[in-house]
């Protein structure tokens, strides 16, 4: 019960700051084409005011698993039917004369926020809209573009960073910088393709021998729970697919003494494996100045990748230790620790 009053006033709190937004919007706004649509939102906001559970991510996202006799997924249906409907009547006005689409950035939190609360049920009915905005909600509106950062985007991106990892967890502003002098050590940028904004990033090292490590990703808090990690997660798994076997990542394991924390923890877990990653059977450690930290390693393999050898899992985290991890003072002893128990992993 307070699980649910927490959630449902922190649905009116989002609700009551869009209804600010759109209010500041429409007291300024001099152009009449869009009363209908200010009509429509109010209407769909108050909505959202009265039934806080239509508005409620955990909720929208998984009405699908409902019985279609449950009262909340027959409401919900109706409710996400007009917000799509909306959505859909602004992208048809914010149309040019020639038919292509430029978003107004008064419409950019509106259309994010619908988005991402109702993008699962459009994906169950996209058969009630037309064709081409069908293309435009499963395409351009979620969908990223994956830029290579260079070393001023370091610059950009480091802020965020340390506030993302923990301090044991984060490389130093003049390691990574260093790190990715060499090449072989990436800054990724996800760049949403309607919105026009950096909205996450990865650090990924490729190996000699085609394999990828991806060490870091975050997306940043407000476009977060909508999709965007598992789309870049797949994007950076498809940046070379001729020849690749995969990726690794490491991943906390979840013995947080802080119950919300091990949740975390255990969701993150959830997430890896939904999106294909297997853990592997190795006690791996990450190498801190404090010593080994240990951690899951995972393998998001290919699809045709059957068969990891223990000889390729161990000169990877060899090449890892070596070449990343070259600001911590003695990482042969915790190499040494754990690099026995690697052993061949087979994928069925």
């Amino acid at each position: 019960m307070i699980n649910y009053l927490i959630s449902a006033i922190s649905v009116m709190f989002a609700l009551l700051s869009l209804i600010i937004t759109y209010y500041i919007y429409k007291s300024s706004s001099l152009d009449s084409s869009y009363l209908d649509i200010d009509k429509q939102y109010s209407d769909l906001l108050k909505i959202g005011l009265d039934n806080p559970e239509l508005r409620e991510y955990e909720k929208t996202s998984r009405y699908y698993k409902l019985d279609n006799q449950d009262m909340f997924k027959k409401k919900y249906h109706i409710y996400a039917n007009m917000c799509w409907n909306l959505v859909e009547t602004i992208y048809d006005r914010q149309k040019d004369k020639k038919g292509i689409f430029r978003l107004s950035e008064t419409w950019i939190p509106i259309m994010f926020e619908e988005n991402r609360l109702h993008y699962c049920w459009f994906k169950h009915n996209i058969r009630l809209f037309k064709s081409d905005f069908q293309k435009f909600v499963s395409g351009e509106l979620n969908d990223i573009e994956i830029i290579e950062g260079a070393h001023h985007d370091l610059k950009s991106v480091y802020d965020r960073f340390e506030q993302d990892f923990a301090l044991d967890e984060r490389k130093e502003y003049k390691h990574l910088e260093a790190l990715m002098s060499k090449k072989k050590y990436k800054l990724l940028l996800a760049k949403h393709k309607v919105f026009n904004e950096i909205i996450g990033y990865a650090f990924i090292y490729e190996t000699d021998k085609k394999i990828l490590w991806l060490d870091y990703m975050a997306i940043d808090n407000k476009f977060q729970n909508a999709g965007y990690g598992t789309l870049l997660f797949n994007k950076i798994a498809e940046l070379k697919k001729e020849g690749i076997l995969g990726v690794f990542l490491e991943v906390e394991i979840p013995n947080h003494q802080d119950k919300a924390c091990r949740e975390d923890q255990i969701k993150r877990i959830k997430f890896y494996e939904r999106l294909g990653a297997k853990q592997l059977d190795v006690k791996y450690q990450l190498p801190t100045n404090k010593g080994g930290f240990p951690m899951n390693l995972y393998f998001r393999p290919a699809p045709n990748a059957k068969l990891l050898p223990k000889e390729l899992i161990k000169d990877t985290i060899t090449s890892i230790f070596n070449d990343i991890h070259t600001d911590v003072n003695d990482t042969t002893s915790i190499l040494e620790s754990f690099i026995d128990s690697v052993h061949d992993e087979n994928f069925n």
